[in-house]
């Protein structure tokens, strides 16, 4: 018999953890039908160092999900499916996107959801307020194809098997990537390899990248590092031969007088827990293209975060950009004020 549980909840703002907690609506045998997500208000002062200041607010960021898990012969089966508010973000629109939509049965996952360059790289970072270039300085800066509408995961104890719909239009074959995960006493660290196909004039060639990530635990503080270094790496890093992604409107943007370019990034960070309330971080990412013009680009960032409520989350982050990174952030300094509640 189906029957309703935990249905009321209030909707304020989230805790910038990456694991947003979620409430069972319906629970009929072993299946269940939960709802969650966060609400998040957010004010960015910008102050370029070219052109006018000028401060934005926003709640596009908010999102909803709805998830259902169900046990079918002993095995674990999962439905997921999340949107934002950053669609039609062309014409400053607010409308419904979807973020994730996929199906988990064990170790195996099919649809929308995040690559696997980010899953072996986000969650060992520190925490940021930053929602565009979050993970600037690695392979998973916010490329266009973060989250592919096609992902095929596949984990074995600390291994994961990924093949996702190419950046490249007329590859042959998926993009691929393969990572590591394991823990040495107090490191945490993930190493991982991808290959994809990508555009080179009239014809194509295939690039390889590896990156290494690191999370060290000293006591209630952490120290965060990454690297990674690959051909035809910018349709995932965001940084481009002599431009940023987008900026012309062309995903593959990796080679130069008909070769593929290498590039090379790397994040440092540090988070510190002043009271069971009140962390920080600090964070420095970078990245070099070896091309012609030695494109480089770099950002800092430094942030507070109050956990004033259980869920209930204050914060407020300054970052600096060395350049544009992505086609919709200036050069320049941010400050970004926040609210945020999940449920």
């Amino acid at each position: 018999m189906l029957y309703i549980k935990n249905l009321s909840f209030s909707l304020a703002v989230l805790g910038v953890c990456t694991q947003v907690q979620a409430i069972d609506l319906v629970t009929n045998g072993s299946t269940t039908l939960s709802i969650g997500g966060y609400v998040k208000a957010e004010g960015i002062y910008y102050s370029p160092d070219k052109g006018d200041s000028e401060f934005k607010g926003s709640a596009r960021q908010s999102r909803i999900n709805l998830k259902t898990t169900k046990q079918v012969d002993a095995k674990k089966l999962t439905g997921f499916i999340e949107g934002d508010f950053y669609g039609n973000a062309a014409n400053g629109g607010s409308e419904l996107r979807l973020r994730h939509a996929y199906v988990q049965i064990n170790d195996l996952t099919v649809g929308k959801t995040w690559n696997g360059q980010f899953l072996a790289v986000y969650p060992l970072l520190t925490e940021q307020l930053d929602f565009r270039g979050t993970g600037l300085g690695t392979i998973s800066g916010g490329g266009a194809d973060i989250r592919p509408d096609l992902t095929v995961h596949y984990t074995h104890k600390g291994l994961r098997f990924t093949a996702q719909q190419p950046v490249y239009e007329e590859a042959n074959l998926p993009d691929m990537v393969v990572s590591y995960k394991n823990n040495l006493s107090d490191l945490s660290y993930n190493l991982a390899v991808t290959a994809r196909e990508t555009k080179n004039g009239n014809d194509s060639d295939v690039g390889v990248g590896a990156s290494l990530a690191g999370k060290l635990k000293l006591g209630n503080d952490s120290l965060h590092a990454s690297v990674f270094n690959g051909k035809g790496m910018g349709a995932y890093s965001t940084i481009c031969v002599g431009r940023v992604l987008g900026a012309t409107g062309s995903l593959d943007c990796d080679a130069e007088n008909g070769e593929l370019v290498s590039q090379t990034g790397f994040t440092v960070g540090y988070r510190h827990k002043f009271t069971e309330k009140l962390l920080g971080n600090m964070r420095y990412g970078e990245i070099n293209v070896d091309d012609a013009a030695d494109t480089s680009v770099n950002v800092k960032s430094v942030n507070l975060i109050y956990n004033y409520l259980p869920d209930l989350d204050f914060g407020i982050e300054w970052r600096d950009r060395s350049n544009k990174t992505l086609s919709q952030v200036k050069k320049g300094q941010q400050v970004e004020v926040m609210a945020k509640y999940s449920f």
